[in-house]
């Protein structure tokens, strides 16, 4: 029973058995929803009844089919997730490296910060921002701006966007093939930094890489993107990227909300790291910047992923609180096709098993380099 002791043949094992349970629990729901009454879809072919929305990828009407409905509605949830999670991480990250500042006022700013929206349930907080701060931005005739190029109002948010033409394809494979490649050779580069301990710069090169891909894709294919500027109308903006107010209330809370316990994440994470680490930094003439960002924080990563990556998770199923202002996200276009169709079993288990994959996809995206990084260790070894 040696083989017991491999860390990597336990783990195997453990998710085995949870996949396992998993599935057989899937079953059973399934082979209950059927005796209760079917799991046919082909209501969702029929005609909505309802619009979602008439920006991009949500733009659907009364007379598109359930189907139409329901992906607006998961796409409204994919903007809220992905754009939360960028801004919550970038928030997070600074207020808990300013929790462990020697600066008394930045330190205290940040801890008053966590404890006040911690404390804070969810909801109260979604329709404090939404009311307190997006429906008191002034009138769209008197919009606020930023350097004319992003206009604020209680109407709506208006931001500069790309505007693409002929051979942004081509570009967009430029790029992707540019993101490979920087990707490879940071990989290849690394590891023979590794194994010689020679300095092969593969952040640098990597950069090279992709900057030349994106810079000269764009030069040969004809510069098929351009910069399309808001513009303040009489009742609406025009042109841009448009943020309507639920929206850009529901991102505010819910980044804000989450970025107090990314903090904490990020705190502890720092805080895990052994001070030695940084006296022998220190010894070496680093700068207490050049200490975080090439001695404390790679340390830190590995511990901060795997809760970085449920508190991510968290803002994906905490996006359900968009029914409180009225935003038509996939649970609150669920609820809207369940009233006017009376199929509660299959709707119910079709965003299941959404929020289950959109879930699992987060869970790789943040703990799939760690895993990958133990497991090439544990080879090693």
């Amino acid at each position: 029973m040696n083989w017991l002791r491999d860390e990597r043949v336990r783990r195997a094992l453990l998710e085995a058995v949870t996949i396992g349970i998993v599935a057989a629990l899937t079953i059973y729901i399934a082979a209950r929803a059927q005796a209760a009454g079917g799991l046919d879809l082909a209501f969702m072919q029929d005609r909505a009844g309802f619009g979602v929305g008439d920006q991009v990828l949500t733009d659907v009407s009364g007379r598109d089919s359930r189907w139409m409905a329901y992906l607006a509605g998961l796409m409204n949830t994919l903007r809220i997730t992905v754009f939360g999670i960028a801004l919550s991480m970038v928030v997070g990250f600074g207020v808990g490296i300013a929790r462990l500042s020697s600066n008394w006022l930045a330190a205290k700013l940040a801890f008053g910060y966590v404890e006040f929206v911690r404390n804070m349930p969810l909801p109260v907080f979604v329709v404090f921002c939404y009311t307190a701060v997006v429906l008191r931005l002034p009138r769209i005739q008197e919009s606020a701006d930023i350097l004319g190029l992003a206009y604020f109002s209680n109407r709506s948010v208006a931001l500069p966007w790309l505007s693409f033409s002929d051979g942004a394809m081509a570009w967009g494979a430029l790029v992707l093939a540019g993101i490979l490649g920087a990707w490879a050779a940071h990989r290849v580069l690394a590891a023979r930094e590794e194994d010689t301990g020679r300095p092969s710069y593969p952040t640098r090169a990597a950069l090279g890489i992709l900057v030349v891909a994106v810079v000269g894709g764009y030069v040969v294919t004809g510069m098929p993107a351009t910069w399309n500027l808001p513009e303040v109308g009489r009742f609406q903006y025009t042109g841009g990227l448009q943020m309507s107010p639920e929206f850009f209330g529901l991102l505010l809370a819910l980044s804000l909300f989450n970025a107090a316990f990314v903090a904490e994440i990020v705190r502890g994470a720092i805080a895990s790291v052994p001070r030695g680490e940084r006296e022998a930094a220190a010894a070496l003439g680093l700068s207490p910047w050049q200490q975080l960002r090439l001695v404390v924080l790679p340390q830190a990563l590995r511990v901060m992923l795997p809760p970085l990556a449920t508190q991510a998770q968290n803002l994906a199923k905490m996006s359900s609180i968009a029914i409180v202002v009225a935003f038509p996200d996939l649970m609150n276009v669920g609820g809207t096709i369940i009233n006017n169709s009376g199929e509660a079993i299959p709707v119910f288990i079709l965003m299941t098993v959404t929020y289950f994959v959109l879930n699992l996809a987060i869970a790789v995206i943040f703990v799939g380099p760690q895993w990958r990084f133990s497991w090439s260790r544990g080879r090693r070894a």
